[in-house]
């Protein structure tokens, strides 16, 4: 479904090119429309967060099959892979800047949530060529892998059988630059092939992202508020920026929405769980939210709004509703109807 917006997606962005930062504008507005449609006047005392939709991750568990793909170092001196995955752990407190990423032992460090970047003991592992850093950022957000067809689509569409020699040069570099940052043997494949699909076994690479979409799937599936708890947390730590940041290319868009919308989902969810007997805590969750996730969300600031007013903080009421205001105003729009009614009647 993603290549297939993705594809529909560059059709239509072929037909009229437009700057890019008019394009951010638009896509703002419109997705704050849509948004708007579906809001309650009682916004978030009634809210009822989207379910995520199942996306499988893959563990170090889960692919034994592809350790025969990638095989193991056969030098001494060579990093050993994780025989297990390591346990989702969160160790930074929400908000406070860090990441809760603590990566297995044995793995590349990849970070899809901000701008990207691949490291090993702590280096960064550098890729020289752009069909290199282009192929890596779309398997970073593709745990289940993408066919070889559908990559040269979508990163060089109109290439033909040029495309084609630009994937294989794309993946003899990313092996390379990460045999020599891991001391590995040239037998050793950083990017395999499983049923036609190229893929970043996880075996090797724990990207945060493939976390962050774990979190919420389990947050979404739990049978009781403890667990989703702790997922929420962990997905909130992990979401620090949006997904491949500073990257333009169309297919990223669609993706990157998607992440927005599921951190802004799991801290509406998070603050509603902390309502009751944090209503402090819930607060915030939702400024947490609106600086770091998504400042033009009326959701998030609907509810942020909510809970202040049930605390009594009416002054802190009239200031969200005048940040929302500087917020849109960014965008070159304002408040909606319903969102004023809110705010008028907590107000009251």
């Amino acid at each position: 479904m993603l290549l297939g917006a993705t594809l529909i997606a560059r059709v239509r962005s072929r037909l009229a090119r437009l700057s890019m930062e008019p394009s951010v504008v638009r896509r703002r507005l419109q997705g704050h429309q849509s948004e708007r449609e579906g809001l309650p006047v009682t916004l978030a005392a009634d809210m009822q967060t989207p379910r995520v939709a199942p996306a499988k991750v893959r563990t170090a568990g889960d692919l034994e099959s592809l350790k025969t793909a990638a095989p193991v170092p056969a030098q001494s001196g060579e990093q050993p892979r994780a025989s297990a995955p390591a346990p989702d752990t969160v160790t930074a407190p929400l908000g406070s800047g860090e990441s809760g990423f603590v990566v297995a032992p044995g793995k590349a460090r990849v970070e899809a949530l901000g701008v990207l970047r691949v490291a090993w003991g702590g280096q960064d592992v550098p890729f020289g060529r752009a069909e290199a850093q282009d192929l890596f950022a779309l398997l970073s957000v593709s745990p289940d892998g993408v066919s070889s067809e559908s990559i040269v689509e979508v990163l060089w569409p109109g290439d033909g059988e040029r495309g084609g020699r630009r994937l294989e040069s794309a993946v003899r570099e990313i092996n390379q630059a990460m045999r020599h940052a891991t001391g590995c043997a040239s037998g050793v494949r950083f990017v395999v092939k499983s049923r036609e699909r190229r893929l970043l076994p996880a075996a090797w690479f724990d990207v945060d992202f493939w976390r962050f979409d774990a979190a919420c799937q389990r947050a979404a599936t739990a049978a009781d508020d403890a667990t989703r708890t702790t997922a929420l947390h962990e997905a909130l730590a992990l979401y620090r920026g949006p997904l491949l940041a500073g990257r333009d290319d169309l297919w990223v868009l669609t993706p990157r929405q998607a992440a927005q919308r599921h951190a802004v989902n799991a801290a509406v969810r998070l603050a509603e769980l902390m309502r009751a007997d944090d209503p402090d805590r819930a607060v915030d969750v939702l400024q947490l939210a609106v600086e770091r996730i998504d400042p033009y969300s009326e959701m998030l600031w609907g509810q942020l709004m909510t809970i202040q007013a049930e605390l009594g903080r009416q002054l802190a009421v009239r200031r969200s509703f005048e940040l929302l205001k500087e917020r849109l105003a960014e965008i070159d729009t304002a408040p909606s109807p319903q969102a004023r009614q809110v705010y008028e009647r907590l107000l009251r």
